[in-house]
């Protein structure tokens, strides 16, 4: 008991229980205020119906922090991906991204203890182990989607209120060191100049055969991607109209890309289909301006292939008249590798490499952000990912202090 002012007894309000007090308008205030909840005030005339008002709200949070205590993540989680199905209806959430966390959540997540668990009992241990438990069979990058579904699920449980925003339990998750993980990150190989121009030269090579062209179906759209820089679903997702001019040459407008998506459609037998959707950052929206080679080999293109069934405006197409797939062009490369005698490169690295050239020839920051436009990448991203030194160039500025 604590004694007031006025000599009388009243039992002190406990933390949680709100606050009750006149106001400057002549009314009452209740003020509730909880660790993790956001301040919540009531204004009335009389002070018995502001009390109402504060016993109403704290019921209402009493019934919602019983509600996450007691709720199963393994339910909360397939709310989460039903909000996210809802997201991809209404545009705002990529069918291939919905996509990919459904699988992380199926393959890794959905037996494991961790979510047969109530987010009251859930501890960062717990969440670490579904981590932990995959570090012999995937990569860091493998292990990164776990750790990010974990993290996407309770921060928008907490942007709802169906958290509250003390639950911090991701801060005390961490992942593993990449250098204790049985599989290595593949790294992307640096394709050298003089491997770059073997590999142009096959790619263009003519056919033997009367009725193909060239020796590689999609060999010029190697040599497109060595001089553009484009990502396999924006090269696959060309189309006639996104040929545009560019200061005097052709360019290439970069609106869409292609993916091929699990099929949703009940009465499709179809296991996937392929969709046409914006580029998932909006620095990818770009023109990219075309050099001599990338010009020759657009044209090569127009004329090798034939209407696309899918799409009538997209260039490139299978001799089905169907999209390739990225795999189709992965494969061309290795192919190409193989005959020129040169280490087997993958096709993001058709990207490293036209970024690196790229960045070589820059003189200033002013042309390094041009060089990122050109990209469709943030300026920062491109010094990170591309800016690669020169070990020669190390070994002179040692040798020039004793000049």
């Amino acid at each position: 008991m604590a004694k007031t002012t006025k000599g009388t007894e009243q039992r002190r309000r406990s933390k949680g229980d709100g606050s009750i007090f006149p106001n400057k308008r002549g009314g009452w205030t209740a003020r509730y205020r909880k660790k993790g909840l956001p301040d919540k005030e009531f204004n009335a005339n009389t002070k018995g119906e502001v009390k109402k008002m504060l016993d109403d709200w704290k019921v209402k949070v009493a019934i919602q922090d019983a509600i996450t205590s007691n709720i199963k993540v393994c339910d909360y989680a397939e709310k989460y991906l039903y909000r996210k199905s809802l997201s991809v209806e209404a545009g705002k959430y990529k069918q291939s991204s919905f996509d990919r966390i459904e699988r992380t959540y199926n393959t890794h997540l959905r037996d494991t203890e961790a979510v047969k668990k109530t987010f009251s009992n859930l501890t960062a241990d717990d969440i670490a182990a579904t981590i932990n438990a995959r570090r012999q069979t995937l990569s860091y990058s493998s292990l990164k989607k776990i750790f990010l579904f974990w993290s996407a699920m309770i921060r928008n449980a907490i942007e709802l209120g169906e958290l509250p925003k003390s639950y911090n339990i991701m801060n005390h998750v961490e992942m593993p060191d990449e250098s204790v993980l049985a599989v290595e990150t593949k790294e992307i190989r640096i394709i050298p100049q003089k491997h770059q121009k073997l590999i142009k030269e096959i790619a263009m090579e003519y056919s033997p055969n009367k009725n193909e062209r060239y020796l590689y179906r999609y060999g010029p759209a190697i040599v497109f991607l060595l001089n553009t820089g484009l990502r396999g679903g924006e090269m696959i997702a060309l189309g006639r109209s996104g040929i545009v001019s560019y200061r005097g040459r052709k360019g290439v407008k970069i609106t869409r890309t292609i993916s091929r998506v699990k099929n949703r459609e009940e009465k499709d037998l179809a296991k996937t289909k392929l969709i046409l959707t914006a580029p998932k950052y909006p620095n990818s929206l770009r023109t990219v301006p075309l050099n001599r080679e990338a010009e020759f080999a657009l044209s090569c293109m127009l004329d090798l292939y034939g209407k696309n069934r899918f799409e009538s405006d997209l260039i490139m197409t299978t001799q089905n008249g169907q999209p390739p797939s990225i795999q189709n062009l992965a494969n061309t490369l290795k192919k190409i590798c193989k005959r020129a005698g040169i280490p087997e490169y993958n096709l993001h690295a058709l990207r490293h490499a036209f970024a690196t050239n790229l960045v070589r020839n820059t003189k200033n920051m002013g042309e390094i952000k041009e060089a990122a436009e050109i990209l469709g990448d943030n300026y920062q991203v491109l010094l990170r990912t591309y800016f690669h030194t020169d070990s020669e160039k190390k070994v002179n500025l040692v040798d020039a202090l004793l000049q």
